[in-house]
């Protein structure tokens, strides 16, 4: 599952939208992100991986890099 994805559940999971989302990040850093700057940059596949940690802090979640077990 790609980045983008997982976003995209997380937010389901904590019944966000892009509005709210884009609101506690704001909240978090002082800077403006707005609903649909976040929602472009998911849709075409260019967030940055510091932005889906600042996304991940701020719902409180880790990403979690595991070695995978060959079988």
């Amino acid at each position: 599952m790609t980045a983008n994805k997982e976003i995209r559940v997380l937010m389901l999971q904590e019944g966000l939208n892009f509005a709210k989302l884009s609101a506690l990040i704001s909240q978090k850093t002082g800077t403006k992100y707005t609903a649909d700057g976040l929602s472009k940059k998911i849709r075409n596949n260019t967030l940055k991986f510091v932005e889906a940690e600042l996304i991940a802090d701020t719902l409180d979640y880790d990403i979690i890099f595991q070695k995978r077990v060959k079988t």
